[in-house]
């Protein structure tokens, strides 16, 4: 299975951290629902006119029935004729409490309906086994002595009753139908509503004028429960009614403070963590290209000192006996390479060494002139045909206690540096001791090195083809080698601000021998 991009594992994290984040907030989010006080004088406003309004069709509906119940005649006839006229009359009578011979009670039934059974009021309990149902009346009640002569009747059991005393003897009493009377008052409350509820509706609500059935006469506003907060019974002699309000609620929504910022701190750290996987990947994958790219420079490195070597082989063996300076200079050649080839190897194992761990420096007495001059041998040839001068100056003559193979390979690859990178000029090496410490100076006169890039160029695979030339070789491990082996001598190579060329400086501890010895 290909493995991901940097760029594609990064973007992967971010989003794992992005729904974390995301599903922190839904679990942190709290929503509470807040109710908001009303003020409901408005609506008191409106029970007061709607409570005038059913004491009003009381009295009017009152008035009616005692016009009936005064001036009906005693003929069933004209009381039905009479009484349809009228909403709700369910049963008129005229009850005589004197019981005398032509005195007989009358009950007329007004518009019944099939089947329907409605109790006969009577003064007196008629005698056991009488099948009609019958409503005893209050004879205190009815013909009383305090002054009251018309009535209602609403008592559990018993239908509403009206009863008006026609005579000190006679009384009237009218049954009615509840439900009739609550449709014909809901209707007119309906129609008188429309502009009389206006104000309650401009108010924003929710509020309902609601029957006792539970019919909605008049609204204002979508209720969000079945319930109402506030209720205002309208009571009358006919039925009741009732204005419903509402409370307002507010949602607010506030944050869990724990649970937001651990999942802050959950996808951060996811974010942290894709961040250091790219840069990871990044360094790795560059990393691989720069292997890539050192074993290519390493094989053409090997291959072009070893080219050079069986070529000026084959042409020396040929003029050895014709040319024999010739074949002198050819064999300089072949072992100039074999240096160079060396030199490459060195590089090559020390690397390996280094990044295996396996680095170790032996310290031991010698002469650091005699070990750096060998080293400038080495490249007097090279440096001739290229068009550069060596001049060292020395103030340190004495033996020391150094690791000379390390000195020589440092050496060596700051003068390969200067080998490929200096097309021309002078090249000085100043070397001077003080207080036990090696100093060497190499400073050249080529197109030197930006000082930004001071400690670049001691990576490893690192080359600044920008400012030197692009067409020279190299593995890109000659300083960082140069720089680990200083290191591992208890010393430091770095590179020196100059006006022009490179300069570097190299400092290693160097005790003198006969101290130790």
């Amino acid at each position: 299975m290909p493995s991901l991009s940097p760029r594609t594992t990064f973007l992967l994290l971010v989003g794992l951290a992005v729904v974390m984040l995301a599903g922190g907030l839904r679990l942190a989010r709290k929503n509470e629902v807040v109710p908001i006080e009303r003020d409901r004088e408005v609506q008191h406003r409106f029970a007061a006119a709607a409570q005038a309004e059913l004491h009003r069709l009381d009295e009017l509906y009152e008035s009616h029935l005692a016009r009936l119940a005064r001036t009906v005649p005693a003929d069933a006839f004209e009381i039905r004729r009479e009484a349809v006229r009228l909403i709700g009359i369910r049963q008129f009578s005229l009850l005589d409490r004197t019981r005398r011979p032509g005195a007989e009670d009358i009950n007329v039934l007004v518009a019944p309906k099939a089947g329907e059974r409605i109790p006969m009021p009577v003064l007196q309990m008629p005698r056991v086994g009488s099948p009609q149902d019958v409503v005893l009346m209050d004879q205190d009640k009815l013909f009383g002595s305090d002054g009251v002569r018309s009535g209602w009747i609403d008592e559990p059991g018993k239908p509403l009753i009206f009863w008006l005393r026609r005579s000190v003897n006679e009384v009237a009493v009218v049954m009615l139908n509840t439900s009739a009377i609550d449709e014909a008052i809901s209707q007119w409350l309906e129609q008188w509503a429309v502009k009389e509820f206006e104000p309650v509706r401009v108010a924003g609500g929710p509020d309902q004028l609601r029957s006792r059935t539970g019919r909605i006469l008049a609204s204002g506003g979508e209720p969000k429960k079945a319930h109402p907060d506030w209720i205002l019974p309208l009571r009358s002699c006919l039925g009741t009614w009732d204005l419903a309000s509402w409370d307002r609620f507010q949602t607010r929504i506030s944050y869990d403070a724990a649970t937001l910022t651990a999942s802050a701190t959950l996808a951060g750290l996811v974010v942290l963590l894709g961040g250091l996987v790219y840069s990871q990947q990044l360094r790795a994958s560059a990393l691989a290209s720069q292997r890539v790219s050192f074993v290519n420079r390493v094989s053409h490195e090997l291959r072009s000192p070893l080219t050079n070597i069986l070529l000026n082989v084959d042409i020396a063996v040929e003029e050895v006996d014709e040319v024999p300076h010739d074949a002198v200079r050819r064999l300089a050649l072949v072992q100039e390479e074999a240096q160079r080839l060396c030199r490459l190897i060195d590089n090559v194992l020390s690397f390996s060494r280094h990044e295996q761990g396996r680095l170790r420096l032996e310290m031991r007495p010698c002469r650091p002139k005699d070990v750096v001059d060998a080293v400038v041998e080495q490249f007097l040839p090279s440096f001739s045909r290229r068009g550069l001068t060596i001049r060292q100056v020395w103030s340190a003559e004495g033996a020391c206690l150094i690791d000379a193979d390390a000195l020589a390979q440092v050496i060596g690859n700051l003068l390969s540096n200067v080998e490929k990178y200096v097309p021309g000029g002078a090249v000085e090496m100043a070397c001077r001791l003080v207080d036990g410490m090696l100093l060497i100076r190499v400073t050249d006169e080529g197109p030197g090195i930006p000082f930004e890039a001071a400690e670049r160029i001691f990576r490893p695979f690192e080359r600044l083809d920008s400012r030197v030339n692009e067409g020279s070789s190299g593995t890109g491990l000659g300083l960082a080698i140069a720089r680990d082996l200083a290191v591992g001598m208890g010393g430091s190579l770095r590179l020196l601000a100059s006006q022009r060329g490179a300069s570097f400086e190299l400092c290693v501890p160097s005790p003198p021998a006969s101290a130790s010895e």
